[in-house]
């Protein structure tokens, strides 16, 4: 049994507050949406937001709030009321995590960020990012945190990225797909799901239609099918099941349209019809009754039944259970079976009688003439590819075993012709076989033999072939189908690098672009030097995607090659650089994080402070101590000073205690940052003097 949950009504003067100006916030934010920040409208919005805020951080000092998808969290306390959840998943879908209002803000400053998290998602990714806009718009006083990658899959693990992948716009990564498979094996968290992709396609397609926000759910659905087909088979009833039972849980208006879209499509849709057939009869009974109306309600059901092919019973009760439910003012008990039961095949799930003697001649053939040449032609196209793919093979193995040169080149050509074939009738297992051999033909033979397979397995990496095989691995993705192209893929290893490369530099999906540094990841290893030559690369965006696969690699020559671009004029490049350089973890990937501790961006300097092992901390102690006496009045630096102690604490370098205790004896503390500070200070003099964890105090409050 549920408990009953109850609003508690805001009392607390602060709490007040911040609902005033959240709700302020909301306004400005869709007002700069729709407004230049010089249009008397938005400056209206502006100056009614700053009667909210300049009272606030007079009494309270600095305004920070966390962000999740449906509410705000200010000082501990949740604000999920219907009011906030808008502006919460607004920003949210622009990956805002945390943002800070600082005492000291200027109207300018204030106006720019409502003019940055304004913006249309697409547009606001293209610029680079809210943190990005602000940090090129000088804006100091209005502090943000962004989601990363691996931040957004710990904070959540459906994020955009999933909502993308379930509408069919994007690939599921592994943690997402296992999270999704959880969430299938409870009817109604996989109703919450559906919900939450009805609900967000509003915020993040602008101006979406009702019936397209229906239609995201529905192909959300689709997509949920083909992921419980891959499944084991033991467990695919109950998640059908499940599945089927959320369609029924979901609120209004998707509550009605979603079960009428499948039961109007079930005669055009495999996934439809396969999901409607898999489902238990009262569910079915539910839906079919939600989306069947009107005078010719028999032949409507009449032709749903028979195109799911029920098996006796379960049509039979399928009836009952809606002649129940829809029966006309009047009607006859059995009403819809009398008028349906003439319209259904005859029933398939009786067992036949078996006679004692078969007699087979001309009068039992049932096939007629065109179905029979229908069957010919499939026969011989089976026929055909066993054939084709013996010559395929039988050809690599003369290739490696023939002496005669003008043979040699007749064998190469034909193998060169059945590329293309191979890649049009998606034989990826017998390609990546071929290539395998010709490869190693290639390693061990000399001489025009080995010329020639070399050649073959290069064509493979040029276009026309390999924009095939790329298009055929994202239509595929999520399937057999994937698999089987990444493993011709990884087969090609060396001889694929430059030109996955190229293809990335000028792939606009996301997505591809996901599977291509996954795919140069997996075959890299040996080929750093060839991928570091792009490092140097005009295209930053390509720049930023090489020192994440260089990082990946996590080979010590790495360090060598991102230490060119340590220094890159743009911020992303610098940000995938300093992570690169963390997880290589040698000591010359080290002197360089404590290089990025200099860098002119916050942001690129708290990646470097929080990367740095005990061997980088010792060697940058100097200026980590340099960090925490420097003067901050304003409070800017409060999340680089507070991760500064906390190294120094894990250190436990005696050199360090001069300044921690000068810091920790502090007798004026103004302010919620500087009492922290001193705290963290006290606490890292206790660590480093060697007294008992429980002698510690522990900080007022955490760092950002």
């Amino acid at each position: 049994m549920g408990i009953k949950e109850e609003r508690v009504l805001v009392v607390d003067p602060k709490a007040q507050a911040v609902e005033r100006l959240l709700k302020r916030l909301s306004v400005a934010i869709k007002t700069f949406g729709l407004y230049p920040q010089q249009h008397p409208v938005a400056e209206r919005a502006l100056q009614g937001l700053l009667a909210s805020l300049r009272p606030y951080l007079e009494a309270y000092g600095s305004f920070v709030a966390r962000i999740s998808k449906q509410s705000f969290v200010v000082d501990a306390v949740t604000f999920d009321n219907e009011a906030y959840t808008n502006l919460a998943l607004h920003l949210y879908t622009r990956k805002v995590a945390v943002f800070t209002v600082l005492p000291a803000v200027t109207d300018q400053e204030l106006g720019s960020f409502l003019s940055v998290a304004g913006m249309d998602r697409v547009s606001l990714e293209t610029a680079g990012g809210v943190e990005h806009l602000l940090w090129q718009s000088a804006v100091g006083n209005v502090q943000v945190i962004e989601l990363t990658l691996d931040q957004e899959q710990d904070v959540e693990a459906l994020g955009l990225n999933a909502f993308l992948a379930l509408i069919g716009r994007g690939r599921l990564a592994p943690r997402e797909r296992e999270a999704v498979i959880d969430i299938l094996y409870a009817a109604d968290h996989t109703a919450r799901l559906l919900q939450n992709i009805y609900l967000m396609s509003a915020e993040v397609f602008e101006g979406l239609a009702e019936e397209d926000r229906i239609e995201h759910a529905y192909q959300a659905v689709r997509t949920l099918d083909r992921i419980i087909l891959d499944e084991p088979l033991e467990g695919q009833p109950l998640l059908y099941a499940n599945l089927a039972e959320a369609l029924l849980l979901v609120e209004e208006p998707l509550r009605s349209a979603l079960p009428l879209t499948f039961v109007s499509r079930a005669g055009e849709d495999t996934s439809a019809k396969y999901l409607l057939s898999h489902i238990s009869g009262e569910h079915l009974a539910e839906m079919i009754a939600r989306g069947s109306a009107g005078p010719d309600v028999a032949a409507q059901v009449a032709r749903l039944l028979a195109t799911l092919s029920l098996p006796e019973r379960k049509a039979q009760a399928v009836l009952s259970l809606l002649e129940t439910r829809l029966r006309p003012p009047g009607a006859a008990p059995t009403w819809l079976s009398d008028a349906v039961r003439p319209h259904l095949p005859e029933p398939t799930d009786r067992q036949p009688e078996v006679p004692a003697e078969f007699v087979f001649d001309d009068s039992m053939i049932v096939i007629n003439h065109d179905e029979l040449v229908q069957r010919l032609r499939e026969a011989k196209a089976i026929d055909e590819a066993v054939a084709t793919r013996e010559v395929i093979l039988t050809l690599v193995d003369v290739l490696r075993d023939e002496t005669d040169e003008e043979e040699l080149l007749d064998v190469a050509d034909a193998l060169a012709g059945h590329l293309s074939w191979m890649v049009d009738h998606q034989e990826f297992p017998l390609l990546a076989a071929a290539l395998e051999r010709l490869k190693r033909t290639a390693a061990t033979t000399e001489g025009t033999r080995s010329t020639l397979a070399a050649g073959i397995v290069r064509r493979v990496t040029e276009h026309p072939l390999l924009d095939r095989l790329l298009a055929a691995l994202w239509a595929g993705r999520e399937t057999r189908v994937e698999q089987e192209v990444r493993a011709g893929l990884e087969v090609l290893a060396g001889d694929a690098v430059i030109p996955l490369v190229r293809v990335l530099g000028g792939e606009p999906r996301a997505g591809m672009r996901a599977i291509l540094c996954d795919l140069l990841v997996g075959i890299g290893r040996d080929y750093v030097r060839e991928l570091a030559g792009f490092i140097a690369d005009d295209r930053w965006y390509l720049v930023r995607n090489i020192a994440n696969i260089l990082g990946r690699l996590q080979s010590p020559e790495v360090a060598v090659h991102l230490e060119r671009v340590i220094d890159h004029p743009e911020y992303r490049v610098r940000r995938e650089v300093a992570d690169a350089l963390a997880r290589l973890g040698t000591e010359e990937a080290q002197s360089l994080l404590i290089r990025l501790l200099d860098d002119n961006d916050q942001r690129i300097q708290l990646r470097a402070l929080q990367a740095l092992n005990a061997w980088g901390t010792r060697r940058a102690l100097q200026k980590l101590l340099a960090l925490v006496e420097g003067p901050d009045p304003l409070n800017r630096f409060f999340a680089l000073k507070a991760g500064a102690l906390e190294a120094l604490e894990r250190l436990g370098a005696p050199e360090a205690l001069p300044v921690l205790k000068r810091l920790a004896r502090s007798p004026i503390a103004i302010g919620q940052h500087r009492r922290e500070l001193r705290d963290l200070a006290r606490r890292a003099v206790l660590a480093i003097e060697g007294q008992a964890p429980e002698a510690r105090r522990a900080p007022t409050a955490q760092a950002l």
